[in-house]
């Protein structure tokens, strides 16, 4: 993996929570992602992603750029870190193939992300 890899990272929003909240917590989630080894971090703005409902759809949502497996691996990690400290659910997509990071035990996300990493390292 060389060329350069994006995917779209989704903090889902609380049932309970608001928008201001949830705007809160991606910053903090983009705050600690441009302290790893990636290209480029973004909110993303403007059109909403397919599948999503309008622009309050936005909130949540951030493009994220790695150029290696390495970085990629660092990333996933990262996200389930802070998923497990924040108590939130996030997704990971990478070209339509989506990874759900939850609460799950450490064994069990082991086990989905390994997989998930396993089908983008083969298409390098």
């Amino acid at each position: 993996m060389s060329d350069l890899v994006g995917m779209m990272v989704q903090v889902q929003p609380d049932p309970d929570g608001d928008a201001e909240e949830l705007a809160e917590l991606t910053g903090w989630l983009h705050t600690e992602l441009l302290e790893l080894d990636v290209e480029a971090v973004e909110a993303v703005s403007g059109t909403a992603p397919e599948h999503s409902k309008g622009l309050g759809a936005l909130l949540g949502w951030l493009a994220v750029q790695v150029r290696t497996m390495e970085a990629l691996h660092t990333v996933v990690g990262a996200l389930r870190n802070w998923a497990r400290r924040n108590d939130r659910t996030v997704e990971v997509s990478i070209d339509g193939d989506t990874l759900k990071i939850t609460g799950a035990t450490s064994e069990q996300q082991e086990r989905v992300i390994g997989a998930w990493l396993a089908r983008h390292a083969a298409g390098t």
